[in-house]
């Protein structure tokens, strides 16, 4: 199951800026769609001043010419019809002079023609426009006059207008009829480049700063989460640093709505302490209760053999020691249970050492100390036991802390299991090397199904003889656990017989130890 922060997280940085963009691309929606409307607005605005201001040009056309031709008719001249010069305006002409603030030549243009194609009047945009006499409005895409337009024309927005004026000219008999008259055709365009930067540059003062505040308050929203949960690391972090027999109460300053969780965290720590006060203390007057009897049985034991010897000569003298002697090997196993359940109870518990109970060992004197307490068992069954120094120095020799007293049981268990269940005349050696501890021995090996097992408590492999409560391992498990090593266990590597143990760190050692 994911964590409350993560899913938290991962909500606000998918859904802040999916909703974002869903935001954002409305908004340019409606930008786009508005701002088309307010430049065709313009455009047309554009058009009718045109229109206006054309038709005052017109009419003052018409009325030079009919002077023109009155004067050449009472001159009794002949006047050719003469082709208009068209007039081009730009940013830059003298009629436009002066400051011109931030205006651009490519954003709008004009022409205006008369019904023959010829232009009278453009600006340096509207000289190359295509000249459509039978166009009005404005060309869109899918119009078939889109297709009559030339390339430059293609990437302006155009519209097309015709002027129409009254001819008040009666002295033409042929065109009375006529009275309305078809004038000049105008176009007005705006630029699509430019009109597509205005869009991005309009969608840029919307969006960027929509941009800039999104990322800030996705960066206040992971600190906020992350400020708000921390009471729960807190809370987890104490809970896992505690001790089972630690009943006292969680002091971390919670939010009201976790209150309830630690006050009910605080009442099981006092049950859990209790149980195991309780457990203890029934296993430790257990154990110590069934010490005497079981002295005393062994003290009975025996005499009984004593008394067996001195009466020898009887035909079930043999008969009768054999039992005794198993009566004494009986007890004898039940005093080693005994302690073994006591250790195990005093172990089970804890979570971690205590640091003042750690320090840094001598290997050599440990390890003799360990050989000393086991060399009489192992010269009862002829068995050579060998340590082995596998470093230039015994400062060298696995670079940790450990709590002696326990570390001694730990080798000892090691050693007595490899001395219990080796065949008489075997070799043992104990290696100690610079990230290892190994016990090895020539014996007999144990099959591989089991050797995962041989850490449990109670089990022992089927077959055994030797006397034994299977918890020698698992105290040995648990105290390298305590220490953070971990128990390896392995036969050797063929044509070699034997069963091997090794003790090794969990994590990388350093050779900087604290003294």
């Amino acid at each position: 199951m994911k964590s409350i922060q993560q899913r938290l997280l991962i909500s606000l940085l998918i859904g802040l800026p999916l909703l974002w963009l869903i935001t954002s691309s409305f908004i340019a929606w409606r930008l786009w769609h508005e701002i088309n409307e307010m430049n065709d607005t313009q455009i047309t605005q554009v058009v009718r001043y045109l229109i206006g201001i054309s038709a005052n040009d017109n009419d003052q056309e018409r009325s030079e010419q009919e002077n023109r031709q009155g004067k050449s008719e009472n001159s009794n001249e002949k006047v050719d019809s003469e082709v208009p010069v068209a007039k081009i305006y730009n940013l830059k002409s003298k009629e436009l002079s002066g400051d011109l603030g931030d205006a651009e030549d490519d954003y709008m243009g004009f022409a205006i023609w008369d019904r023959q194609g010829h232009l009278l009047a453009a600006d340096e945009n509207g000289q190359s426009f295509s000249f459509l006499p039978d166009q009005r409005g404005f060309v869109e895409d899918d119009n078939s006059a889109y297709q009559r337009l030339n390339p430059f024309s293609k990437h302006w927005r155009l519209f097309y207008a015709h002027e129409d004026y009254n001819n008040d000219n009666d002295n033409d008999n042929d065109n009375k009829d006529n009275d309305m008259r078809e004038g000049r055709v105008l176009v007005v365009g705006q630029s699509l480049d430019s009109r597509q930067e205005m869009i991005v540059k309009a969608m840029s003062v919307q969006v960027l700063p929509m941009l800039i505040g999104l990322f800030a308050f996705m960066v206040l929203a992971v600190w906020l989460i992350r400020r708000g949960l921390m009471p729960l690391s807190q809370i987890s972090a104490e809970v896992e640093q505690r001790q089972p027999q630690d009943d006292s109460p969680i002091t971390a300053d919670v939010p009201q709505e976790i209150q309830p969780l630690v006050t009910a965290l605080n009442v099981l720590f006092i049950k859990v302490a209790d149980t195991l006060e309780r457990e203890q203390r029934f296993t430790a007057d257990a154990s110590h209760e069934l010490r005497s009897p079981l002295a005393a049985l062994k003290l009975q034991a025996d005499l009984l053999q004593q008394q067996l010897l001195q009466l020898s000569g009887r035909e079930d003298d043999d008969q009768l020691f054999y039992h005794t002697q198993k009566i004494s090997d009986g007890i004898e196993r039940a005093t080693h249970l005994v302690e073994q359940l006591l250790i195990l109870a005093k172990l089970e518990p804890q979570q971690q050492l205590p640091p003042e109970q750690l320090e840094r060992p001598d290997w050599l004197t440990l390890t003799n100390t360990v050989l000393s307490d086991v060399n009489r068992l192992a010269r009862e069954k002829h068995i050579q036991l060998k340590r082995v120094v596998q470093c230039d120095s015994p400062e060298d020799i696995l670079p940790i802390c450990i709590n002696p007293v326990l570390f001694k049981l730990l080798i000892r268990n090691l050693l007595d299991n490899a001395i219990r269940y080796c065949p008489e005349g075997c070799l043992i050696e104990l290696h100690l090397d610079v990230n290892t501890i190994r016990v090895i021995d020539n014996g007999v090996g144990v099959d591989p199904e089991q050797l995962e097992r041989l850490s449990e408590r109670f089990y022992r492999p089927a077959g055994q003889a030797q006397l034994g409560s299977g918890l020698g391992l698992s105290i040995a498990n648990r105290i390298a656990e305590l220490h953070n090593l971990t128990l390896d266990f392995a036969n050797r590597v063929a044509p070699k017989t034997g069963f091997v143990v090794t003790i090794r760190s969990k994590k990388p050692l350093s050779r900087t130890l604290p003294q």
